[in-house]
């Protein structure tokens, strides 16, 4: 079965793919934010995997400790037909390193590889990504700046004002973005921006950057959801709810994008991309809001 649209991948699935070496020192785990777009595993050091699944003693305390990864595989499961489509998939990265300094994202080895499958060869598109630990960014719900609070609380080396800084800083490299390049990444997905203990905010889906227009027509990307408007919805929750900056509101962006009329017709848009997901058997993940 295809490796993009198997239900279940194991670490046997992976380790047997023609551009996996034999000898791989690691495994690999389906990571539990997996989105639409790519399959997304974990690349694991087996000794922490088998202390995870055995334990240790410590103190007199059998511990068992999540095994962390070393890095995140991504394998897309768009199926491209032409050169010119990979290489609009590989330009949305570098739009990212042009706009993001690299302590605001996930770093990745892109790459590209035949994979044979019933002795036919397709071009895949793949990433060898910087695995970032931390807390999803909820730009949906309204206590994320009580939820960021706690989570810094508990931090040994991150403080909440130092989260808030950073995340002012990260929406001026998009807001730099949106208006130079009328671009923006996918900021509505919930797990698409992590808060690490340091106090960091990373941007984790690289790939999936929307263009936009001040025009009527909803964009929508390759799966038929309203990426860019749900964005730029998330991306004004984020400086209102969490920065507190209440005076954007009067901005283009802002004014244009968040109409009502705009806001309800993109609202529809939505809850038919879940339906039609749903009956897909593909789980979005985002939720209509």
């Amino acid at each position: 079965m295809d490796i993009r649209t198997k239900p279940t991948l194991s670490d046997e699935d992976i380790s047997n793919l023609n551009f996996v070496k034999q000898q791989c020192p690691y495994c690999f785990r389906i990571h539990y934010r997996e989105g639409l777009r790519s399959r997304l595993l974990q690349v694991l050091n087996p000794e922490d995997v088998l202390l995870e699944t055995q334990g240790a003693l410590q103190q007199g305390l059998r511990l068992f400790p999540v095994a962390q990864p070393v890095a995140m595989l991504r394998i897309f499961k768009k199926q491209f037909n032409a050169w010119q489509e990979l290489q609009t998939e590989i330009e949305n990265y570098k739009l990212v390193q042009r706009y993001i300094p690299p302590h605001h994202y996930a770093a990745s080895s892109e790459f590209i590889v035949d994979y044979f499958q019933n002795e036919k060869s397709q071009i895949i598109l793949c990433g060898l990504q910087e695995y970032v630990p931390g807390e999803a960014v909820d730009p949906w719900h309204e206590n994320t700046r009580l939820k960021m609070e706690t989570d810094m609380n508990n931090s040994p080396t991150g403080t909440l004002d130092l989260a808030l800084s950073n995340l002012a800083s990260f929406i001026v490299c998009i807001k730099t973005m949106v208006h130079q390049a009328q671009a923006i990444p996918d900021l509505a997905g919930v797990g698409n921006l992590i808060l690490t203990p340091e106090a960091q905010i990373k941007l984790v889906d690289i790939n999936n950057i929307s263009t936009f227009s001040y025009e009527t027509a909803i964009p929508l990307d390759d799966k038929n959801y309203p990426v860019s408007d749900k964005s730029i919805q998330a991306l004004y929750n984020l400086e209102t709810q969490v920065l507190g900056h209440r005076q954007t509101g009067n901005e283009k962006l802002y004014r244009f994008f968040l109409d009502p009329q705009r806001i309800q017709t993109v609202r529809e848009v939505e809850i038919a991309f879940q339906k039609q997901t749903a009956q897909s058997g593909n789980y979005p993940a985002v939720k209509a809001k």
